[in-house]
């Protein structure tokens, strides 16, 4: 099941179901019960997402069947109640549907307004009637329900009533695990407020040391960026759990801790915006760490309304800005970001010079993806000759920067100069940050992406799966970052044509993506198409059409090198479809944007012609097809072999001519 609930609700019940839809999916399901069955399948540390929008479908031709779709994917269905759903069309009509799948047992309730069974109840007004008629349609009794009206469960007892139905798990049994949990997690959750509490003493404390020292100096505004830099450091400590390297995935507990420290912060120092601004620049670049980018790209954008007078800290803001919108996969905005930043950092009184190569390698990197692949050079390597010089040969901030001249090198398609800087930036960052630095696992990735464009597939597995592995264990199971190790696990899955087991995998990596990145990410661009694939290997055809068509957005939004598979991918659907003019129309566009895009790769031209062979066939022309066809077997034999994705297909379209 893609979705552990649906949420059928009024639209003027929207905060209600807004408040429903955070609370399911922010519960933490107890370690004990981690691997119990259930209908949503073995339980993990969280449910699976909600659906609660039916905006979510608006790119779908056909509403109705769309949220028929959404239900047959969804364990259960969680009605809200009141008045205003009790009439609702569509709240009725979707009751309706989930019961014909037979799952009426699936249903529950939670009554929010009105009563229940007013229209038989004596003496009580019929337009309060909260309960849909749709649930006791064809001998339908009234469903399990929880009720958050005054005097009744309570939001907390009717969250947990719904999540023990989600999970087929009875609530007494489910209540008294939370309340084991929530006792053992009172003396953390205790402490860490305390410190909270100490940390805005201590700013309010270095705030006016700060002023002191600056009268007696004269300097004020550069005696705010030391005073700034000291308490950003000092809170920075507080939150050292949230530091992705050192979180062993307890992303929860490092986020509430954030987000104490972030409303602390709003509230306070509002006569000192430069240390305003360090703090809100310092939770920004945890929250991303974490991967919570939407919320790190929030308090970051905030942090700009405060008026900052000192270079330094304003070169600081837009470094974090770039940096957030690199990640959001927006890159020429980023470039032109972090060149801003970079004026700043560099003005002659009171700029920040530690921070002109860190602007440098995200201008670098964030130029590579725009295809400015030798300005992304000139930024990097200048940033390298810093680092070397200031920090030495073995200092992370040099490994940082072997990095980025890696995916650029890779972006030029000079695999082969790409590896040693990964495995260079590899032997800096182990000895001095360990292997669970994240850093480190993506380094194994990128490592995993050479071996496949060098077609060693057996080698990419392996490092993508000790990448996969690391992730999971040092960012958790939900981080943005996880999701490119999933897919690239996956895609070798689909290689081997283990379609189920892949689907899976990219089912997950497509949900967590979407969750903190905008539909047209660069990332999207692999995941969607590779779930499109998935999808057409295990028959869903129409599913393997919608994902590839959302692939190819994302991909043509960034000039992707998916771009050209993509269509591929498209052009032979619509031949299967009976479509074959379509199908060779999106050949004409793949062919030019493949020879551009993998000049060294010589089957991928040969998968074009063979695919056109194909469309060709559909059409009628037998002989044409014959030609392509046997034409563009050898360079794809040399790179499949017949039990593989690519060299299976191709078989079998040679078979077709008979």
């Amino acid at each position: 099941m893609r979705y552990a609930a649906f949420i059928s609700y009024n639209h003027r019940d929207r905060k209600a179901a807004s408040w429903l839809h955070k609370a399911l999916e922010t519960y933490r399901i107890p370690k004990r019960l981690h691997g119990h069955p259930s209908a949503v399948g073995p339980l993990g540390p969280r449910l699976p997402p909600i659906f609660q929008d039916r905006e979510e479908l608006a790119a779908s031709a056909n509403l109705a069947e769309s949220v028929r779709a959404a239900l047959v994917e969804s364990a259960s269905l969680i009605v809200i109640c009141s008045p205003n759903g009790a009439r609702s069309h569509w709240v009725n009509e979707e009751i309706r549907a989930f019961v014909a799948m037979g799952r009426r047992d699936q249903i529950q309730c939670l009554i929010i307004g009105g009563e229940p069974n007013a229209a038989t109840l004596p003496g009580a007004d019929p337009a309060l009637e909260c309960l849909p008629p749709a649930l006791f349609e064809n001998g339908g009794s009234e469903p399990l329900a929880s009720d958050i009206r005054p005097g009744k469960d309570g939001r907390a007892a009717a969250r947990l009533k719904l999540i023990a139905g989600i999970m087929g798990i009875g609530y007494d049994e489910l209540r008294q695990r939370e309340a084991a949990r929530r006792q053992r997690q009172l003396a953390i959750i205790a402490g860490a407020s305390a410190i909270g509490f100490v940390a805005m003493a201590g700013l309010a404390v270095s705030a006016v040391l700060a002023r002191n020292e600056a009268v007696v100096q004269r300097d004020i505004a550069r005696q705010k960026t030391i005073t700034a830099e000291r308490t950003t450091a000092f809170v920075q400590s507080l939150f050292e759990v949230s530091d992705p390297s050192e979180a062993k995935g307890s992303q929860v507990s490092a986020l509430e801790i954030l987000d104490k420290g972030a409303e602390r912060i709003a509230g306070s120092l509002s006569n000192e915006p430069s240390v305003k601004a360090e703090l809100m620049t310092t939770l920004s670049k945890v929250y991303l760490g974490l991967g919570a980018y939407r919320k790190g790209d929030a308090i970051i954008r905030d942090s700009l309304a405060l008026k900052v007078a000192d270079p330094g800290v304003a070169a600081r803001q837009l470094l974090a800005l770039g940096d957030s919108q690199t990640r959001q996969g927006d890159y020429a905005t980023a470039a032109a970001t972090f060149t801003r930043a970079l004026a700043l950092a560099q003005d002659p009184d009171r700029g920040n010079p530690d921070l002109v190569a860190p602007i440098l390698v995200g201008r670098g990197e964030a130029r590579s993806a725009t295809g400015d692949t030798r300005g992304a050079e000139t930024d990097i390597r200048a940033a390298l000759a810093r680092d070397t010089a200031q920090s030495g040969p073995r200092h992370p901030s040099v490994a940082r920067d072997l990095e980025a001249l890696g995916l650029n090198a890779i972006a030029e398609g000079r695999e082969a100069e790409a590896k040693p800087l990964f495995e260079k930036a590899l032997a800096i960052r182990i000895p001095a940050q360990g292997l669970a630095h994240p850093r480190v696992s993506e380094d194994y990735n990128e490592l995993g992406s050479i071996a496949y464009l060098q077609r060693d597939s057996a080698a990419a597995e392996t490092y993508w799966s000790k990448a996969l592995k690391s992730d999971e264990l040092v960012l958790g199971p939900n981080h943005p970052d996880v999701a490119i190790s999933i897919n690239n696990v996956a895609r070798v899955m689909l290689e081997r044509r283990g379609f189920a087991e892949a689907r899976v995998l990219l089912v997950r990596a497509r949900d967590i993506s979407l969750k903190q990145r905008s539909e047209t990410h660069d990332d999207l661009a692999f995941i969607l198409a590779n779930l499109g694939i998935a999808e057409r290997g295990l028959g869903n055809r129409a599913a393997a059409e919608a994902a590839l068509q959302k692939a190819l957005v994302a991909a043509e939004v960034h000039k992707h090198r998916n771009t050209a598979p993509i269509l591929a991918e498209l052009a032979d659907l619509a031949c299967d479809r009976g479509a074959p003019a379509h199908g060779l129309a999106l050949l004409d566009r793949a062919a030019p944007i493949m020879r551009t895009d993998y000049p060294d790769d010589p089957w991928r031209l040969a998968w074009i012609a063979n695919t056109r062979g194909k469309c060709v066939l559909a059409a009628g022309d037998g002989s044409a097809a014959r030609q392509m066809l046997t034409a563009s077997m050898a360079e794809i034999r040399k790179r499949w072999p017949a039990s593989t994705l690519f060299g299976s297909i191709a078989e079998r379209r040679l078979q077709a001519l008979g």
